[in-house]
């Protein structure tokens, strides 16, 4: 072999095993930098969260289960004539638990319940906890200052890729806005908000409400859209709001314009509940382009004051 030749070779392949050598030890970080992140969220859930069926839950927006079929109110649930049968109060009390066990037929799923002591621990930003059954995504909704910090840290201030869900930093934490949206990543191993990129109609059809829940209320969504979105355009609107929340006015609103705007949208056929409420939350994540955002929205049907 020519001096020359080995002049060329020898520092080719030192290049070759350094690169070779830099990009394993990245994807090892990668991965261990997943996992861990994936691991503190699954102790976060172990720790503070646990599921409960619906049942016998106040709902301040549905109609008193003893008005009977006149429209009448009666007290006890009676309505002053014949004395109801021995049977009487099961079925009334089957179809109060029917009434708040599903909506429009489907089962609402079962609802999270947070130790919020427990769950502040991870974070002093934590503001909400979101939970989509059909798309196994549970995690914290942190909010900071801006918009900024928490794409790459957890809700303990850590360090990591993958981040936080956080909350828009100009929306009300209450859940009072007409409009709030949460971010998240597009993780490749299909954390955080990773799953949005591969939901199917399927995935709708079996469940399509989901929980945001704060320390004050739990809050039950219905799916109305999927689809892609630019990052400035009319999925972002914040919408002046004074806290209260009215049924869509189907006449004449702004919101529910806007609402049937988007849900006409997406790509997966979600009709919008006649149940609903005005208000939304808009999920937030990569897309293929750099300027596009895949968006999952859903409106408000059933809204739980948690005792105090």
């Amino acid at each position: 072999m020519k001096f020359l030749e080995k002049k060329i070779i020898f520092p080719a392949i030192l290049l070759t095993l350094t690169l070779s050598i830099t990009a394993g030890v990245y994807l090892i970080y990668r991965a261990w930098d997943y996992w861990s992140a994936d691991q503190a969220y699954a102790d976060m859930e172990k720790n503070a969260v646990q599921k409960v069926k619906m049942a016998g839950q106040p709902d301040r927006y549905r109609e008193d289960l003893t008005t009977d079929s006149s429209g009448k109110k009666s007290e006890g649930g009676q309505d002053g004539g014949e004395a109801p049968s021995d049977n009487a109060g099961e079925e009334r009390k089957k179809s109060a638990d029917d009434t708040d066990r599903s909506i429009d037929g489907t089962t609402i799923p079962d609802k999270p319940v947070i130790d919020w002591d427990e769950l502040s621990k991870s974070g002093r930003d934590i503001v909400a906890w979101l939970d989509i059954p059909s798309l196994g995504i549970a995690y914290p909704v942190v909010q900071g200052n801006d918009n900024e910090f928490y794409l790459h840290h957890l809700p303990n201030g850590e360090y990591k890729n993958a981040g936080s869900l956080f909350m828009e930093a100009a929306n009300n934490p209450d859940l009072t806005d007409v409009n709030t949206v949460i971010y998240g990543h597009n993780m490749d191993n299909g954390s955080m908000f990773g799953k949005l990129r591969n939901m199917t109609e399927e995935d709708y059809e079996t469940q399509p409400f989901l929980w945001l829940s704060t320390k004050e209320k739990d809050c039950l969504y219905k799916m109305i859209s999927l689809h892609i979105s630019l990052v400035d355009d009319e999925s972002y609107t914040l919408f002046k709001s004074n806290g209260e929340v009215n049924r869509l006015n189907y006449e004449n609103s702004i919101v529910t314009g806007w609402l049937r705007a988007e849900n006409q949208r997406s790509y997966i056929h979600m009709p919008v509940p006649k149940s609903a409420l005005g208000r939304v939350i808009t999920l937030s994540t990569c897309a293929s382009l750099s300027d596009e955002r895949r968006v999952l929205q859903a409106v408000l049907v059933r809204e739980i004051a948690r005792p105090p």
